[in-house]
């Protein structure tokens, strides 16, 4: 059902906030407000770190535009958090939650992610677009979604296309938990949204993958080639970090190929690969003939990425196996039933987990934590009489062989 929504009046009331004393009156006035609606922009296409380089907030009756390169003390926007009991909302919201934190220090104590709801309303398309399309009739511009979110100052296309998103959430956000109540679903996205939330604040390990150098069309390379672009790899990081700008922009993936293959030891050598721009051998010749050189002299051990062992969490015996088919079966036929994926049911892998330690009670399988609270109730009827089941057991009586008396 689609509502008449004009995000215009939004539009052209919006604030931009560029300094700790508005931040601190915007939040004053909205003290009150029973939800609001973030959007966040990050200039991570461009940028070697990903930043958060816009905040867009929305609230039934105002709405801003925060800009983190300007303002310096987030602490109004923290004391909100801390302090106000509103619903806040996002889309696809685990991302700008972490960012949120990870940046700002701001937590957002719980949320409601109109994607996540999507899911549980059986909608094929998720995106923001489709639901702005479904809920309040028109269709967002998503031109300058690839934009330079670090440069300044701001157009008002950028500022207009910043703040549509969150404008455009509360309007879909009442329509949906209306649908859901309607349905019986609105707990479950509650509770995910609260997994969600609780997940995204939890600061995050970097995970240094050590082949990363391993890009798209290294696998026809020599080992020596692979060890030059290892180490040519490693000096376009290192470039990269220190000016805070994409790997890409710097040096392109096919130049390193080429330089990998070619394994120019000279600056001319270099100079007559194409994809290698001038600007770039103008600063960073010799150093690139260092990394090259480098890659020359390396040993060739460790380059090849190693095949990925099993997890031996997941694997099963055979009747274990057969376990997980038939609860899979059930899982889907359920979510057949309503119209909903079957992982959002039960996550395969969270199949194979119980199929392996077999919760025989509803208190188990929610001690266990393999399924949230939602789907332990929803799924424990049927679940449970399979998983109270107990393997065969192999016989152990084995033939005993006849002793050969001597001489018969």
């Amino acid at each position: 059902m689609k509502s008449e929504f004009d995000p215009k009046p939004f539009v052209e009331a919006t604030q931009l906030i560029e300094d700790v004393d508005s931040l601190k009156a915007f939040f004053a006035e909205i003290s009150a407000t029973d939800v609001v609606a973030v959007d966040i922009e990050s200039a991570g296409f461009y940028k070697y770190y990903s930043r958060v380089n816009l905040i867009q907030i929305a609230t039934r009756k105002k709405c801003a535009i925060f800009d983190p390169q300007k303002i310096k003390d987030f602490s109004p926007f923290q004391k909100f958090c801390e302090t106000s009991d509103c619903m806040w909302v996002f889309h696809g919201g685990d991302y700008d939650i972490s960012m949120l934190a990870r940046d700002l220090e701001v937590y957002i104590p719980q949320m409601f992610d109109t994607r996540k709801a999507a899911e549980f309303l059986g909608l094929k398309e998720l995106g923001l677009r489709a639901l702005t399309e479904k809920y309040l009739g028109f269709s967002l511009d998503k031109r300058l979604q690839r934009c330079d979110w670090s440069r300044r100052p701001l157009t008002s296309a950028m500022k207009e296309y910043g703040i549509l998103d969150a404008i455009c959430l509360i309007p879909i956000y009442d329509q949906m938990t209306k649908e859901l109540n309607r349905m019986n679903r609105l707990k479950w996205v509650k509770e995910e949204c609260h997994y969600i939330a609780q997940d995204a604040r939890k600061p995050k390990e970097i995970q240094v993958d050590p082949f990363a150098f391993r890009i798209k069309g290294s696998t026809r390379l020599s080992l020596r080639s692979l060890a030059v672009l290892k180490e040519v790899w490693q000096l376009r990081e290192k470039i990269s970090e220190k000016i805070d700008r994409a790997p890409f922009m710097v040096l392109s993936n096919n130049a390193l190929l080429d330089i990998a293959r070619q394994m120019p030891r000279s600056i001319s050598g270099l100079s007559v690969i194409k994809s290698v721009h001038r600007e770039f051998l103008n600063r960073h010749a010799s150093e690139l003939q260092s990394a090259i050189k480098k890659g020359l002299d390396a040993p060739l051990e460790g380059l090849e990425r190693p095949t990925k062992a099993r997890n031996r969490q997941t694997i099963l015996t055979a009747w274990e196996g057969e376990l997980a088919k038939s609860l899979r079966e059930i899982r889907d036929d359920m979510a057949n039933d309503m119209g909903l994926a079957a992982s959002l049911l039960a996550p395969t892998q969270a199949i194979y987990e119980l199929a392996k330690l077999r919760p025989s009670s509803v208190g188990d399988l929610l001690q266990c934590e393999i399924l949230h609270e939602w789907q332990v109730r929803l799924l424990a009827d049927n679940f449970i009489p399979l998983l109270q089941q107990e393997p065969p057991q192999e016989s152990r009586k084995k033939r005993r062989r006849r002793r050969r008396r001597p001489g018969s």
